[in-house]
């Protein structure tokens, strides 16, 4: 059991570190993308005292090491203004040039020798690139992130690329390769080495159990989001063994010494052994933070407790949400407190029969009686009110967030799976914007585990072609010809067969892989263009969707710009696809964006329209060349007269703007006539076709 536990939180801690890790390492490209955005509003640049000045504040503010901008002749102005090594200038620009924003390996720094980071962005002009921003970051920022938060000094992280070479580490290491070392270890089975290895390197998550100089250790492995690198970390189970034994020795030797020497002591040693079970019991089973029980006590009495509990049981996972931010602000020892003070509320408000425990870092796991799910979550909500009234700062709220996942107990399984899925419900609960609170249910499960197969292959699926572009012919109402067409992406992935749209695309966008398969999709339909020109083929305007998460991009267009001026093709063959949502959300934005597509000669498309909240006032401010009525607007039109006068007024209202009108989900020739009757000038549904490979479009084409 002791064993078992020293895995689970080897595993705890392990993706905790890589969390803050991957944040650390995001928040300083943030800060050095800010920095370049700065910088390069001031091109050409020049040494002069106010750059250098600006350069140093920067740096010193950020604590790098030095920050400098390189321009396109190799031209260097840092924070350090000395001669810098050509061929590291030359390796820095040009892997930023080809990536855009680079993070390097761990390598040399030219001035001292130390080893060191490199995290640079591309500096652009009027849309071409210009040089590049460079930040030197010390490696002793990560190494605080990388000290384990359990196993005293014999638990430690560090960073491996995928060859197992260290890249970062947080403390001295005895060797330069993990996996080098491995070999000299033993295991039950030689096997497993092997398949740790192909773990690391394929980014999955991987736990090895090994065996050196007489020391079990445990090794947990998971992927970060830059460079391919892998976080690993290590906890030898002796870490609390140790401590027990050493505790007993003592009692032993206390004991066999005293009653050879004073034979009357006998009742104080056995007092003092009382007292040295006591350590350790409070050593293996008691956080020493919060005072309360740790996870390896809690499922040791949990089945005690469940049965106590007189109605329902549901075993609840609870987060204070967002608090690296409490300790970034207020410091660690201001986090303790609240840390404290949590547990201490929980206490106060436990009935007879409930427990709780906290598990790791922000974590605490819940056992409580309920009658029915809405008062578990009105109680829910009662404790997140109070925690956020009791913990202050400086006499000020720190508003605290809380998140909560809940399994409701309905059947005997272990501890620890009752656990993973209170967790799956809380990673539900904290994507949510506004319900902190999520239940479990199965469907649940096996749409977390779905998306996480989706994105361990999505890479590999860009790389080998699996995603293609379909398209939706849109036809003039009048004459049935085509007038255009819409680009829709398709994912055929050899193990699962076609993987639907609304699968894919909701958690590309969360992830943000959707700015690079936007973009994919948009090279393939300007390709596909391009190829029609020259094999003289009629050709129309290809309508391209892009997510709401360009409009934030200060690259998008130019982006966009450069894949047409790479195959010489007319932004007029593109029409730009923003759906009604993202303006809404932001109508400022969206006005700049739009205005921006125009100067470079895009029309744009506004999608969706009537799906949701439609305002004049965007229609007012924002000039748009199309206009696509949602498929709900035809919805029961042939037995709702109000109906077909909305969508008869809505034409008239588009048409005196001067837009194009396209009606979605056109399905019956009794929809066709109508919108041609009313005066709409382009259907696209499933009447003229549904959406065909480039094979069959070409054809229709002809």
């Amino acid at each position: 059991m002791l064993e078992r536990e020293v895995a689970v939180q080897v595993k705890v801690a392990g993706e905790d570190t890589s969390v803050d890790f991957n944040r650390a390492v995001q928040s300083d490209q943030q800060v050095v993308n800010t920095i370049a955005i700065t910088v390069q509003s001031g091109y050409p640049w020049y040494k002069t005292p106010e750059l250098i000045s600006f350069l140093e504040l920067q740096t010193r503010y950020n604590k790098f090491k030095n920050l400098g901008i390189i321009a396109l002749d190799g031209t260097v102005i840092s924070s350090q203004d000395k001669p810098l090594n050509v061929k590291w200038v030359q390796y820095i620009l040009g892997n930023t040039l080809e990536k855009e924003v680079f993070l390097s390996a761990r390598q040399p720094d030219p001035e001292d020798g130390n080893a060191v980071l490199i995290s640079a962005a591309v500096l652009h002009h009027k849309g071409k690139a210009v040089g590049a921003l460079f930040a030197v970051l010390p490696l002793e920022r990560y190494q605080t992130i990388l000290q384990l938060p359990i196993g005293g000094e014999d638990g430690f992280a560090f960073v491996v690329n995928k060859e197992g070479e260290v890249e970062v580490s947080g403390r001295e290491l005895p060797f330069e390769n993990l996996f080098t070392t491995l070999r000299s270890a033993s295991f039950q089975d030689p096997a497993l080495l092997e398949r740790f290895q192909e773990d690391v390197r394929a980014k999955k998550h991987a736990f090895l159990r090994y065996k050196i100089k007489n020391h079990r250790r445990f090794v947990y492995g998971s992927p970060l989001s830059m460079n391919g690198w892998y976080l690993i970390s290590v906890l030898p189970t002796a870490s609390v063994e140790k401590q027990a034994r050493m505790l007993t020795w003592v009692s032993t030797g206390l004991f066999i010494f005293i009653f050879l020497i004073f034979l009357f002591l006998g009742g104080y040693l056995l007092r003092l052994r009382a007292y040295n079970n006591q350590q350790l019991f409070t050593t293996a089973f008691v956080d020493s933070l919060t005072g309360a029980h740790n996870l390896a006590r809690m499922s040791q009495i949990f089945s005690e407790h469940l049965v106590q509990l007189p109605a329902q049981a549901a075993l609840v996972l609870f987060d204070i949400t967002k608090f690296k931010v409490i300790n970034d602000l207020y410091g660690y020892e201001r986090g303790n407190q609240v840390l404290q003070r949590v547990a201490g509320i929980l206490r106060e408000q436990l009935e007879p029969g409930e427990i709780f425990c906290r598990s790791a870092a922000d974590n605490f796991v819940l056992l409580l009686g309920y009658e029915e799910r809405s008062k578990l979550r009105i109680r829910l909500s009662k404790l997140t009110t109070q925690i956020r009234r009791d913990c202050t700062a400086n006499d000020a709220c720190l508003m605290i967030e809380a998140a909560f996942g809940v399994y409701e107990i309905k059947e005997d399984i272990p501890f620890f799976i009752m656990l993973d899925r209170a967790h799956l419900a809380l990673e539900n609960a904290k994507r949510e914007s506004t319900e902190k609170i999520q239940f479990y249910d199965e469907e649940d499960r096996r749409r977390i585990v779905h998306e996480r197969q989706l994105e361990n292959s999505m890479e590999a699926a860009l790389e080998s072609g699996a995603f293609s572009v379909f398209f939706q012919p849109k036809c003039d109402l009048k004459t049935g010809k085509i007038r255009g067409a819409e680009a829709l992406v398709r994912w055929n992935d050899l193990e699962r067969g076609l993987v639907r749209p609304d699968e894919f695309i909701p958690l590309f966008e969360r992830n943000g892989f959707i700015l690079r398969l936007d973009m994919f999709i948009l090279e393939q339909v300007v390709k596909k263009l391009v190829t029609w020109e020259k094999e003289g083929k009629e050709m129309v305007p290809i309508s391209v969707n892009f997510s709401r998460l360009h409009l934030n991009d200060s690259q998008y267009i130019p982006q966009m710009a450069r894949i047409l001026d790479k195959y010489h093709l007319s932004p007029r063959m593109i029409k730009v696809e923003l759906t009604e949502s993202v303006i809404l959300n932001n109508i400022v934005l969206a006005q700049n964006v739009v205005r921006g597509l125009h100067q470079k000669g895009f029309a744009v498309s506004m999608d969706d329209f009537g799906s949701g909240y439609s305002s004049l006032n965007v229609l007012k401010n924002l000039q748009f060349d199309e206009i696509k009525l949602d498929k709900e607007f035809l919805t029961g039109f042939e037995q709702n007269e109000n109906a077909k006068r909305v969508i008869e007024g809505t034409i008239r209202l588009l048409k005196i703007l001067g837009m194009e009108i396209v009606a979605e989900g056109v399905e019956t020739q009794k929809q066709v006539d109508f919108l041609r009757d009313i005066g709409c000038d382009i259907a696209q549904g499933y009447f003229y076709s549904r959406p065909v490979p480039e094979s069959d479009f070409e054809k229709w084409l002809q």
